[in-house]
């Protein structure tokens, strides 16, 4: 803290001069340096610190009673006073909440620090050892006086050399307590410190591999993949006939009215399970990283989506270009114009830095994986810092005071969860690269992601078995060995990794008996997401609106827009998503008697408020199938029908769980959506084999 030293050259001044007893020279020299710094300092940015000022005012009143009033006092009493006056001052720093080595350190550090809680903790003790080291002056020289043979050591020695030392601490520690804090956040990445295990040679029997993964979604596919394309042997466990978890997509073929019935024509539709639109394929997205990791960009033709919003009275279509849709915001709400450029521009520049070191962090964003990166994070990712921690709608506060244009910009947070409330900036950064690098949709439907990383893992070797539901993973000495199928038959690995619902793999594939405690105490309180109410329609029209349409709280997907194959010729495929709360599981019992009586009339209505932009709608459906939260249980194997994993806001897992030997792939690390899934699929790749 070299400002810290220049705070202090009043007062070396007044010591150097008045321990030779040149009073006159040290009062005045020292009330000189204190005027120069305050009025330097107010000159320059209008600021005063509290040491300077004090400084000032202390030589002032000493000046006074000592060349004026020619009283002695202070001559007698002054290494009492001053070090009295400076402990005061420290003291009273702390009291308001800004210590006065705070004041001095934002001249020495970055900006982005300031507003560091653990910035401000450091200042805080710093300043406390230097209300240490006045209070123990004080005391020094009350003794000074006592013992007056001694006055040179008490009141000169010991003093001066107590301030050299709260300099060099003041100097060091921050750098101290920063690697300090630093490592936490890296312990807080890999708190588990049991090391990877060693691959040497490639297991021969058909239920010896070195990974298995257990789910097929799409983190546990892109780690799987990547791992078989690095020469290990891998196999995917899935209980459902295809691969994908949410991203799927599935055919079905209805009889065409008045065809003869042995006619073989059909109206063909494919529709989604889940997943209508996806990120991550700008340049520096973490789906086009992993597709060029994996040699298959080009193995997905992918279409740029188009989105549109009624929401209240606001209808609004979401042009491509960001620029564009800036403009047509400001035009549609002139008092918010510049606000909403603002927003823009920062939320762009928190999306770029949050991808910007890739290449370093193996591919997939994450926060920097070493002590140096990480204490330089603040200066050159500012914008990521200032906000990724930060509540979302609270950052739309801070901008806006439009009601109708935060509703607007709040229409992405139903692709994360039910409440904008609990995502925060680094949640939707990356969604709103839908505005800034474009949402896509792969031609032939979802699906075909997950086809081309299962393509990526036969082709290496690999095997994924479909239908084939694990019941257990197999543990020894505390350690996860392999797994047990559903038909009794077990498979073993050195690695295993789990893209399973969270609460049923620790609660249901590992068991409580074999999780720590107090990290089975903190699955066990970790809630749900949201769960939704989903209606497939196949029509004999083609809808006029974008392919993404949000309609207040009901989303419309039309992909075979995009993409008309998915549809008959003059058809449309044609999906209705409701999110709902988890609090509504309960009601949705496959069990009850009532169940198919309320899906069918929770669809009627769903029909019905979408029939107020799709004119005669009920008249053109040619099939319908609804699922409610109860079926995204069944085929997802997931906990209340989640669909985004455990709630945002909570505590997300770590690749590494405290079972050794066990990795994790799903929701529970990055969040919901296909992307998230990408980018934990790529890290859990990582933390087990790097070729």
């Amino acid at each position: 803290m070299f400002q810290v030293f220049v705070g202090f050259i009043p007062w070396i001044i007044y010591w150097s001069f008045s321990g030779p007893g040149l009073w006159t020279v040290a009062i005045l020299g020292g009330m000189t340096a204190a005027a120069g710094l305050v009025s330097w300092r107010w000159i320059k940015r209008h600021d005063i610190k509290t040491m300077e000022a004090v400084t000032l005012g202390y030589f002032m009143i000493h000046a006074i009673i000592t060349l004026v009033l020619s009283s002695s006092f202070l001559k007698t009493y002054g290494p009492i006073a001053n070090s009295l006056v400076l402990a005061g001052m420290a003291i009273a720093t702390l009291a308001v909440k800004n210590p006065f080595t705070y004041q001095y350190a934002r001249e020495d550090w970055d900006k982005s620090y300031w507003n560091d809680p653990a910035f401000i903790r450091i200042n805080m003790i710093i300043t406390g050892v230097w209300a240490g080291i006045f209070t123990l002056n004080t005391f020094l020289g009350l003794l000074a006086v006592i013992f007056p043979a001694q006055q040179l050591l008490l009141a000169v020695i010991v003093p001066n050399a107590g301030v050299v030392a709260g300099i060099i601490f003041s100097n060091r520690y921050p750098h101290y307590a920063s690697r300090k804090s630093v490592g936490a956040r890296l312990d807080a990445w890999d708190p588990y410190k049991w090391v990877a295990p060693k691959f040497n040679g490639r297991p021969a029997a058909e239920t010896e591999h070195d990974v298995i993964v257990v789910g097929s979604g799409i983190g546990g596919l892109s780690a799987a993949a990547l791992l078989a394309k690095r020469g290990l042997k891998v196999a995917v466990f899935e209980q459902h006939y295809l691969p994908g978890g949410y991203c799927t997509a599935w055919e079905r073929n209805v009889r065409i009215p008045n065809e003869p019935s042995e006619s073989n024509e059909r109206w063909i539709y494919t529709f989604d399970a889940g997943v209508h639109d996806f990120s991550g394929l700008g340049e520096r997205g973490a789906i086009r990283s992993l597709l060029r990791m994996l040699d298959i960009e080009n193995a997905i033709e992918w279409k740029l989506n188009e989105q549109e919003y009624f929401i209240g009275e606001t209808h609004f279509k979401v042009p491509h270009d960001a620029d564009e849709f800036v403009r047509q915001l400001g035009e549609r709400f002139p008092s918010e114009s510049e606000n909403i450029k603002n927003f823009f521009t920062e939320i762009l520049h928190v999306y770029r830095e949050m991808y910007a070191d890739m290449e370093k962090t193996g591919g997939a964003p994450r926060s920097p994986d070493n002590v140096d990166d990480l204490l330089a994070y603040p200066q050159t990712h500012p914008h990521a810092y200032k906000w990724m921690d930060r509540p979302f709608v609270q950052m739309l506060d801070e901008f806006f005071t439009a009601t109708p244009v935060k509703d607007l910009l709040c229409a992405l947070t139903g692709y994360l969860s039910d409440d904008p409330g609990a995502l925060s900036v680094g949640h939707m950064a990356p969604i709103y690269g839908y505005h800034f690098d474009g949402g896509y949709y792969p031609v032939g439907g979802s699906q075909a992601l997950p086809n081309a990383l299962v393509d990526v893992i036969e082709k290496n070797n690999g095997k994924v078995y479909l239908r084939t539901p694990v019941q257990k993973v197999l543990m020894e000495n505390g350690h996860a060995v392999g797994v047990e199928l559903k038909n009794g038959q077990t498979h073993r690995a050195k690695a295993i990794i789990s893209n399973a619902d969270t609460h049923k793999t620790f609660l249901d594939l590992i068991g409580a008996e074999h999780t720590p405690a107090d990290f089975l105490q903190y699955i066990e309180s970790l809630k749900p997401s949201n769960s939704a109410f989903i209606v497939f329609l196949g029509l004999d029209i083609v809808p006029d609106l974008a392919p993404l349409t949000t309609l207040d709280d009901i989303g419309i997907m039309i992909p075979s827009r995009v993409d008309s194959s998915l549809a008959p010729a003059g058809h449309a495929s044609v999906t209705l998503l409701k999110l709902l709360p988890e609090s509504d599981f309960a009601n949705w019992d496959r069990k009850s008697p009532a169940y198919r009586e309320r899906k069918q009339k929770f669809a009627d209505e769903m029909i019905a408020s979408a029939a107020e932009i799709i004119p005669g709608l009920q008249q053109h459906i040619t099939y319908r199938q609804e699922g409610t939260p109860a079926t995204f249980a069944r085929y997802a194997w997931t906990t209340n029908g989640s669909i985004y994993g455990p709630a945002a806001g909570q505590k997300r897992l770590t690749i590494k769980t405290p079972i050794k030997n066990l990795y994790v792939a799903g929701s529970g690390v990055m969040g919901g959506g296909i992307e998230a899934a990408a980018i934990a699929g790529i890290h859990a790749a990582n933390e087990i084999y790097k070729n």
